[in-house]
């Protein structure tokens, strides 16, 4: 197995950044990455890169350096630590791949990768080939928003949700859900290119949809009201899109809203709920999330 070397910097001065990082390319760096320390100060969830005066820094060689490298390290500073790594080059993609098999979702549901084989007891396979996209459907946030869609399509009513959006959908897993539990028209979208582009894909690879249409459209642009509106989103994003969020839905429809964490749920919901008709017909939690079908019936 070829093998490449990770040195880890230890305490390197802000302002000698730049000269560190001229250095370990004269000398064959391959790449550089920075250990950055994150805050997130509040709800909003914009987290911001904490000032320091010292940080670690990770460089990568395939030949392990020659001690003049380290010697002209030094020089730049004598305080300057550094750990030496021998690590094996693995294929990242394929290594999970190797992982990823198909497992039951929610109902007749089971995810199923593109490159594996339906298990016999899949009743409704959802084909998924994620690339750089969210929503395999491992996410404990994906798991909540798919059973909650579940629920308000087997919940004994007659109104049944026709027309439906999914707000940042990723994968375009929760769309397909929806449009394979009863829905007559979804709409998918993300801000993201590469997570409508699979979303296309994953759409075009499930051969018994129809009707799905991923588009480039922002939610403030949709101008479209809708039965039931899904958004699996991080809880701070979620009260950043409120507003365009209840206006995207009909008078009498639904809202499924995943992604708080437990940790932030009073402040969220106080929050969502605020100057609004909304009422929540079901709360589910799994793990460290919680996820919320509203309505304004």
């Amino acid at each position: 197995m070829e093998k490449y070397y990770r040195i880890r910097l230890y305490k390197v001065l802000s302002n000698l950044e730049e000269e560190v990082t001229l250095l370990c390319f004269k000398h064959n760096s391959q790449g550089i990455s920075e250990a950055l320390n994150y805050v997130q100060k509040n709800l909003e969830y914009d987290p911001q890169v904490r000032s320091q005066k010292y940080k670690d820094i990770d460089v990568f060689f395939n030949e392990k350096p020659v001690q003049l490298f380290f010697d002209e390290l030094k020089q730049l500073d004598w305080q300057i630590r550094y750990e030496t790594f021998e690590e094996e080059h693995k294929d990242w993609l394929s290594e999970w791949k190797k992982g990823f098999k198909p497992f039951p979702l929610v109902g007749p549901y089971w995810v199923v990768p593109s490159w594996e084989k339906a298990p016999k007891e899949a009743v409704t396979p959802l084909w998924i080939d994620p690339g750089m996209a969210f929503g395999t459907g491992t996410h404990a946030t994906t798991q909540l928003a798919a059973a909650l869609i579940h629920r308000i399509y087997q919940a004994p009513q007659k109104y049944k949700p026709a027309d439906v959006i999914d707000v940042g959908t990723g994968t375009a897993i929760l769309a397909m859900i929806a449009k394979y539990s009863g829905a007559n028209d979804v709409i998918a979208i993300d801000i993201d290119p590469e997570a409508t582009r699979v979303a296309r894909e994953n759409i075009k690879a499930n051969s018994n949809i129809s009707n799905v249409i991923v588009s480039d459209l922002l939610l403030e642009d949709i101008k479209s009201q809708f039965d039931l509106v899904i958004a699996n989103i991080i809880d701070g994003v979620l009260l950043k899109l409120k507003d365009d969020l209840i206006r995207a839905m009909k008078p009498k429809s639904h809202i499924i809203v995943t992604g708080i964490l437990e940790e932030r749920e009073n402040l969220f919901i106080d929050e969502f709920l605020k100057n609004t008709n909304l009422k929540i017909e079901r709360r589910l939690a799994k793990e460290e999330w919680v996820g919320f079908w509203l309505t304004n019936f």
